[in-house]
C-alpha cells in the first residue's frame, strides 16, 4: 500500500465513524474530522494535484501536511449528468484506523460515497454532487501511481 502526504486546505467534522468508538478527535457531529486537500507529486488529467479526502484523528490546519494510506476513490457526477474528477479516500496514519484498509470496510464505518460526498461538499460550499460509485483501492493506487507519472513526465523528473 503506498503511503502519500496529503497538503490539506480545510478541514470539517463527518458523521464517519464506528458504532461505539469514542471518536475521541471528533468535531461536532460526532464523527471523526475530514481533511480536503491535494496530493503531492501527482498530477490528474485536468492538469492539478489529486484531490484527496483524509479521515483524520484529530481536525488539521489548512497548510498542514498528512501522511495518509489510500482507501478508494469517490466517483460522482455534478450539477450536469457529466462526471467529475475522482477524489481520493484516505486515512491518515494512526492505529485508530487500522481496520479501515479498503472500500470493503466503509460500510462498518458508517463511511459509505454518501457521507463523503456531504464532507466534500461543505467543506467546498457547494451543493452535494451525486455518487456513482466508491473505488477500490486499487483503483485509488492505480490512479496516484498514473498522476505521479503524469508529474513526472511535466517537471522531467523520471524515475
Amino acid at each position: 500500500m503506498p503511503r502519500i502526504t496529503v497538503d490539506i486546505d480545510s478541514t470539517a467534522s463527518s458523521t464517519i465513524r464506528k458504532p461505539g468508538d469514542g471518536a475521541s478527535g471528533c468535531l461536532s457531529s460526532g464523527g471523526w474530522p475530514v481533511g480536503h486537500g491535494r496530493v503531492s507529486d501527482t498530477l490528474d488529467a485536468d492538469g492539478l494535484a489529486l484531490d484527496a479526502l483524509v479521515l483524520m484523528p484529530e481536525p488539521a490546519l489548512a497548510g498542514a501536511t498528512v501522511p495518509a494510506w489510500p482507501l478508494g476513490v469517490l466517483h460522482r457526477v455534478g450539477a450536469e449528468p457529466a462526471p467529475v474528477a475522482p477524489v481520493l479516500l484516505c486515512v491518515a496514519e494512526d492505529p485508530s484506523f487500522i481496520d479501515l484498509v479498503d472500500t470493503d470496510d466503509l460500510p462498518r464505518w458508517h463511511a459509505e460515497g454518501d457521507a463523503w460526498a456531504a464532507v466534500l461538499a461543505r467543506l467546498q460550499r457547494q451543493a452535494a454532487s451525486e455518487v456513482t460509485d466508491c473505488g477500490t483501492r486499487a483503483e485509488a493506487e492505480h490512479l496516484i501511481s498514473d498522476a505521479h507519472h503524469a508529474y513526472e513526465r511535466l517537471t522531467g523528473c523520471l524515475e
